[in-house]
């Protein structure tokens, strides 16, 4: 379900009398340099160009990043409730690396797996051993005490149906249930874990905040927070840019807001605008706890599954038949139960990321358009998208989505008193091109957009600063 709503209080502040809070949140660097595109970003009412100038003066370059390391970005904020207001003159610090890894977790996972093929195929031998009275006897055992045995499997299955409605939690925005089986602070472990494989993976990778791509992307999340502090989770959360110079499309935000944005990938948006619409998506996965939740159901499945291995490795005659029996079990669990998981938050992040782009005025027709954009390089590549098949929608059917939710979310731009988007509808022209694949009648559409971001690359760095000019005056 698509929701649009606001959080807490007015969200918009042009025309209307309200209290502007100004909570503080932390943009830190752990960056080098990458290729990067820059181009306009969207303008908003003179009002709020006013008070984001205003900061840029005052508070450093990169819309309050400051190139000397952590520092306090002061955003002036949407109008909100005075409850939301942060404490003042107090800055948001990424946290400590943890002491211990959650080894426990880690390691349950292939240990119950194999303790599973262990016990199922020993009971197989010892079955197979007995001689056949003893077989007799114990079959009558079973027989004589079966509602024992009853008992302790509903004793099970009711522990963790208590478990597993003791575990529910809301979704913040959609509202929708989900299990969650990680308080925060052993997430937060996990996490952080995963954040220090990623700081060291990328390490001889990261580029610097004096590099464009590093600039245009810290200010294009800066540009979102500024405009989504109403949602607590935004508010709360540190964000912390890193910017990876490798040719790889691809970015991705850790739970705790830890931003990574490859090269690859500032080469394939055509602008801010469509860079606003990545970065929302990522962010909305962070924001809705998507990556606790995935943990948590992929918990339930691999418990699933492990009932499963161990009633194959028992029943079946064979080793080998066993073998192939648990390979189709694990994929089918892939294809029927994790994947459309995976798919479903990935259409959760595409409708709450194009809020959060709504509102902070960028054009959200450019969602269905990147997405249609990479359709038509498939289509061009002739790569098949078979989206059963894979953790994500197919690039056509994410654009077909979006393109139905672009009128609430343009309702919700103009809601917050956006400047009017340009007449021509960016989806078109590329909706064309793949029209006219299909027919034959185009033939020199890679020419028209492959790389269309390096092309102008020279010109790329005068533009944003002249840009950024206007909007001091």
């Amino acid at each position: 379900m698509f929701v649009f709503r606001r959080i807490a209080g007015p969200v918009c502040s042009v025309g209307r009398s309200c209290v502007a809070t100004s909570p503080q949140t932390v943009v830190t660097h752990s960056v080098r340099q990458s290729r990067a595109t820059i181009a306009k970003l969207p303008q908003n009412l003179e009002i709020r160009q006013r008070r984001v100038a205003q900061v840029w003066r005052t508070g450093g370059t990169a819309a309050g990043v400051s190139v000397q390391g952590a520092r306090c970005f002061h955003a002036s904020a949407r109008c909100t409730a005075p409850q939301l207001q942060a404490p003042g003159g107090r800055c948001f610090h990424t946290s400590a690396r943890c002491r211990a890894p959650p080894l426990l977790w880690l390691l349950f996972k292939p240990i119950a797996k194999v303790s599973a093929v262990i016990s199922g195929r020993a009971f197989r031998q010892w079955w197979k051993n007995i001689p056949k009275d003893r077989r007799a006897i114990f079959i009558a055992h079973l027989r004589r005490n079966y509602m024992k045995y009853l008992a302790a499997v509903g004793v099970v299955l009711g522990t963790g149906t208590v478990y597993y409605l003791t575990h529910l939690q809301r979704t913040p925005i959609t509202n929708r249930e989900r299990f969650i089986a990680f308080t925060p602070s052993q997430f937060r472990s996990i996490a952080e874990v995963e954040y220090q494989m990623h700081l060291k993976e990328y390490e001889e990778d990261l580029v610097g905040p004096d590099h464009p791509g590093y600039q245009i992307v810290s200010r294009v999340t800066n540009w979102l927070v500024q405009n989504n502090r109403d949602v607590p989770q935004i508010r709360d959360i540190t964000w912390t840019v890193h910017v990876v110079d490798k040719p790889v499309r691809n970015a991705f935000v850790l739970p705790h807001g830890q931003i990574f944005v490859f090269g690859g990938m500032l080469e394939t948006v055509n602008n801010p605008d469509q860079l606003g619409i990545i970065l929302g998506h990522e962010m909305a996965h962070a924001i809705l706890g998507h990556a606790a939740e995935q943990v948590s159901f992929l918990q339930l499945v691999d418990i699933l599954s492990i009932c499963a291995v161990a009633t194959i490795w028992a029943i079946f005659p064979s080793d080998w038949m066993a073998v192939l029996s648990h390979w189709l079990q694990n994929k089918f669990a892939k294809l029927l139960l994790e994947m459309p998981y995976s798919r479903m938050l990935e259409t959760e992040a595409d409708e709450v990321g194009l809020q959060l782009a709504a509102k902070a005025c960028f054009d959200v027709r450019e969602s269905a358009a990147f997405w249609e954009r990479m359709a038509l390089q498939d289509d061009m590549d002739e790569t098949v998208d078979l989206e059963w098949l894979s953790t994500h929608p197919s690039h056509e059917q994410r654009a077909h989505h979006l393109e139905e939710l672009l009128p609430q979310a343009i309702e919700l731009r103009k809601s917050c008193d956006c400047l009017p988007l340009k007449s021509q509808d960016p989806i078109l022209p590329f909706r064309a091109l793949r029209e006219g694949l299909k027919t034959g009648e185009v033939q020199t559409a890679k020419v028209l957009i492959r790389n269309p971001l390096q092309r102008n690359m020279a010109q790329a760095q005068p533009a944003i600063t002249q840009n950024l000019q206007e909007k001091d005056s």
